[in-house]
């Protein structure tokens, strides 16, 4: 497994288990836009990760935490789900040597 795999791995089981479990507690009508940015962050992941783009990786962070955020906090199982598949993410991307968080500049 290639470095930072294991982490990747770990964060599509997240993801996936995101779009199985209950979104509870959400407003009405919230939990299906959610679902779909847990889509939109895994296929970003995927697309930045194979062709070396970070940027991808950074717009798939973003998206994951619209989702989580979408309609509120909560502890819902699936924002637990979500959450814990971005930070698997971020630390898959530091154990590759990606970049996945913006670099911040001197001022």
């Amino acid at each position: 497994m290639s470095r930072g795999g294991g982490w990747l791995l770990a964060a599509s089981v997240c993801a996936a288990g995101a779009l199985g479990l209950s979104w509870s507690g959400q407003l009405a009508g919230a939990a299906h836009p959610a679902r779909v940015l847990v889509v939109a962050a895994v296929l970003l992941t995927v697309v930045g990760w194979q062709r070396g783009r970070d940027q991808l990786l950074t717009a798939a962070l973003a998206a994951a935490g619209v989702g989580v955020l979408l309609g509120g906090l909560d502890a819902s199982p699936g924002r637990l789900a979500l959450g814990a598949a971005a930070a698997c993410l971020v630390l898959a991307g530091r154990a590759a040597g990606r970049r996945v968080l913006p670099r911040r500049t001197a001022a």
